[in-house]
């Protein structure tokens, strides 16, 4: 018998074969981690040219119908950037009001909830408030004023908070719920929230230096990616004004002499090109119905400013799921904020905002199984359950916002790698002989 067999071949060419298909996989997990890393890092910078990006793929179109009829590029795009600045101004002047108002709604709740029930601002009247010059009664009327909260949130977290507690943790009772003895400078240390504080001092300003740290980090952060989006009308313009010449010679500027395989790379980004322009301009058209739904039925529902959360729904809706959660919080707060005012349908507050969640659920439930699927699923051909996964998976990869916006367009282009280098060559070559 001849050595190695026919079935050891197989065996050891198998296992050859599966530790490069490991070699490989860790490297694209590497290479796909390290990129993650550098788009966290460069988060700041890449956000306004994506969007700036997005925005240019929808509004492209609109530009070229202008040029049709008789505009310049330069003029088309000065018309829509005056028809965008027109839009912004009559959106801002729409939201100021119910900002507005809305603080107004939250001060209202705020008092009503925190209002003094009568027993106690009767008992409160005959406590003496020390006038700004006596110290020596301040600690005292401190005291009292602790032992007076404790008494009122008797049977919550800050009742067990404020209870004094001997050295071993056992509560001490007031007879006949009699006050702490009014000269005692020590009341507070004695309660448990006084102990936890004195016993963990040291980790709490640790914590306080590292918030302070990590929040001086994020404010610095936040003002670099204000002033990058402050840059997006630039970008935009530049983006719109030159698209024509980069859509006719961006191949030009591929780094690879003409060749078989930079002919095969253009087709590949070519296409990937035209799901990217399907998905964003098939995407504000699904995101402008779900904004009309969501914007009728909040005013059928009688929610404040409920057209207005439709626009910001057809805006945000360009990013699936995400766009809809970052409409349904705000429209929550103000319902219920609403519901506690005005009590609509006479509901109570909770079953009002539960009806809006029902509004977001049925709207949702109308673009995954209906908009969705017939004007982006037919041109990007991803089903739904993909597109959630990609924007999980993208979104942690990725860096959170930025893969947020890019997850169903990359994940279009991984499909268009598999479809032409991985199925569609084994469809021509057909199976293995055994």
């Amino acid at each position: 018998m001849r050595y190695p067999t026919r079935f050891q071949q197989k065996t050891v060419w198998s296992a050859v074969t599966g530790v490069a298909i490991l070699t490989l996989g860790a490297l694209i997990c590497g290479a796909i981690w390290l990129i993650g890393e550098v788009f966290g890092f460069l988060q700041v910078v890449l956000i306004p040219l994506v969007v700036a990006a997005i925005v240019a793929y929808v509004l492209d179109p609109v530009v070229r119908l202008l040029e049709t009829r008789g505009l310049s590029r330069l003029w088309s795009v000065v018309v829509v950037f005056i028809a965008l600045l027109t839009g912004a101004t009559l959106l801002t002047a729409a939201v100021l009001p119910g900002i507005q108002k809305g603080r107004a709604m939250i001060h209202n709740a705020i008092a009503s909830s925190s209002a003094v029930p009568p027993a106690i601002a009767a008992d409160a009247e005959t406590v003496e408030v020390p006038a700004p010059d006596d110290t020596a009664h301040l600690i005292p009327a401190l005291a009292r004023s602790l032992h007076d909260l404790r008494e009122r949130h008797k049977g919550n977290p800050i009742g067990w908070a404020l209870t004094e507690v001997t050295d071993d943790g056992e509560p001490i009772a007031h007879p006949n719920g009699a006050r702490p003895d009014p000269e005692s400078l020590d009341y507070f240390s004695r309660t448990r929230a006084g102990r936890m504080i004195h016993e963990n001092m040291d980790e709490i300003l640790r914590t306080g230096r590292e918030w302070l740290t990590a929040g001086s980090t994020k404010i610095l952060g936040f003002a670099a990616l204000t002033l990058g989006m402050i840059m997006v009308p630039v970008y935009l313009f530049f983006f719109l004004k030159d698209s024509a010449a980069i859509r006719l010679h961006w191949h030009d500027y591929v780094p690879l002499r003409a060749s078989r395989f930079k002919t095969e790379l253009v087709s590949t980004l070519q296409e990937i090109n035209g799901y990217l322009v399907s998905f964003f301009r098939g995407q504000v058209l699904v995101a402008a119905i779900d904004g009309l739904l969501v914007g009728i039925a909040l005013e059928l529902y009688n929610l404040p400013y409920g057209f207005l959360i439709g626009i910001f729904m057809a805006i945000l809706g360009v990013i699936p799921y995400i766009g809809n959660i970052l409409c349904l919080i705000p429209a929550c707060i103000i319902g219920y904020l609403h519901a506690q005012e005005a009590a609509p349908f006479g509901l109570a507050p909770w079953p009002y905002v539960g009806g809006l969640i029902v509004i977001f659920f049925l709207v949702q439930q109308i673009n995954s199984l209906v908009t969705a699927p017939k004007i982006v699923g037919d041109s990007v051909g991803l089903h739904p359950l993909t597109v959630i996964f990609s924007m999980l998976f993208w979104s942690i990869m990725l860096g959170g916002f930025v893969g947020a916006l890019l997850a169903v367009p990359l994940s279009a282009a991984v499909k268009v790698l598999f479809r032409r280098y991985i199925w569609e060559r084994q469809l021509r070559e057909g199976p293995e002989p055994a």
